[in-house]
C-alpha cells in the first residue's frame, strides 16, 4: 500500500516510532539489568586487590560504643539497632570468606545492647560467631540473651551447642540443655541432650537419672525410645563394672579384657549395647567405656 492510499499517514509514522522507542527501551533495560548483575558479581567475588590490607579490614564498619550510640539515638535505640543490624549483614555478606571479621562480635554486642529483646540477633550471633573465631564472645552473647529473654529456650540451647562444639565442655553444655528443657515450648529432645552430654563428661549416674526422667515423662515416642536405649546401655556398663570389681576382689587385679569375666564365670556373656557400640575395659582401674574404634 502506497502512502497515498493510507488514510492517516502521520498516525502510522507515530505508531512505528512508538514501537521502535519501546524496543530500544526494553533493550536498554535488559542491558542495564545484565550489567548490574555482572557488576554486583564482580564486587562480591572479585574484591579489589589491596596491598598489605585484608579486604574485610578495608570494608569493616566502625561502630560507636554502646553508651555513645544510645546517646546519639535520642531515644530511638530500636531504629539505630536496625541500622547496625543491616550494617552487620552487609559487612558479613560482602566480605571474603577466608578473611577475618574483626568487628563481628562488637557489632552483635552493640545491636543487642540497643535492642535487648532482638532474639534473631542473639541466635544468629551464637551460630556465626564461634565459627569465625569468637566462641567466648558467643557465650557472652548467649548469657546476655538468657538475661534479656528469660523465657526463650533457644538462648540456652544454642549456648549449649557452643560449649559442646567449640569448647568441648560437656558439663557446661549439659547444664545449658537442662535450662533449655525447663522453658515453655522447648523440644522434648533438649532434656535428652542434657543426658547425652553428662554421659560424655563421664557423669554417668547423673546422665542415668536424666534419661530415666525423660523416658518416664516424655510424650515423644522417638525421645522415649532413644532414652530407653541409653538407660539400657548405662545399665550394662554398671553391670560390667560391678563384675570387674568382684573379679579384682578375688584375683587382686582387674580383668585384662571383658572376655576374662566370661572365662572366670563372673558373667555368662559380654552384653551387646543397644546403641550398636562395643564395650572395653581399662585393666588399670576397671572402668568400662565405649570402644571408639
Amino acid at each position: 500500500m502506497s502512502s497515498k492510499s493510507q488514510p492517516f499517514p502521520g498516525v502510522w509514522k507515530q505508531i512505528d516510532l512508538k514501537k521502535v522507542t519501546i524496543i530500544w527501551v526494553l533493550v536498554f533495560w535488559g542491558l542495564s539489568f545484565v550489567g548490574q548483575i555482572n557488576y554486583d558479581s564482580w564486587r562480591r567475588y572479585s574484591p579489589p586487590k589491596l596491598s598489605g590490607v585484608d579486604y574485610n579490614v578495608y570494608i569493616e564498619p566502625q561502630p560507636l560504643s554502646p553508651t555513645l550510640a544510645k546517646a546519639v539515638s535520642f531515644g530511638s535505640t530500636e531504629f539505630l539497632a536496625d541500622y547496625y543490624w543491616l550494617t552487620l549483614i552487609q559487612y558479613y555478606g560482602g566480605g571474603t570468606p577466608n578473611g577475618k571479621y574483626r568487628k563481628l562480635a562488637e557489632l552483635f554486642s552493640l545491636v543487642t545492647d540497643l535492642s535487648p529483646k532482638f532474639q534473631q540477633a542473639y541466635q544468629t550471633g551464637l551460630i556465626i560467631l564461634p565459627g569465625e573465631g569468637f566462641p567466648d564472645q558467643a557465650i557472652q552473647l548467649g548469657e546476655k540473651g538468657k538475661n534479656n529473654l528469660p523465657d526463650s529456650w533457644e538462648m540456652p540451647y544454642y549456648t549449649g551447642l557452643v560449649y559442646h562444639i567449640y569448647k568441648k565442655d560437656y558439663v557446661s553444655a549439659a547444664k545449658e540443655f537442662q535450662i533449655a528443657a525447663t522453658k515453655k515450648d522447648a523440644p522434648p529432645i533438649t532434656q535428652y541432650f542434657a543426658g547425652i552430654y553428662y554421659k560424655e563428661a563421664d557423669q554417668r549416674q547423673l546422665a542415668y537419672q536424666i534419661f530415666k526422667t525423660v523416658h518416664d515423662t516424655t510424650k515423644d515416642d522417638f525421645v522415649r525410645e532413644r532414652s530407653g536405649k541409653q538407660l539400657l546401655h548405662l545399665e550394662m556398663i554398671f553391670f560390667l563394672e560391678d563384675a570387674a570389681t568382684k573379679y579384682r576382689q578375688q584375683f587382686g587385679r582387674y580383668p585384662s579384657t571383658l572376655q576374662d569375666l566370661v572365662t572366670k564365670q563372673f558373667i555368662k556373656e559380654v552384653p551387646v549395647s543397644p546403641l550398636g557400640v562395643n564395650f572395653v575395659i581399662d585393666p588399670h582401674n576397671g572402668t568400662v567405656s565405649e570402644s571408639r574404634k
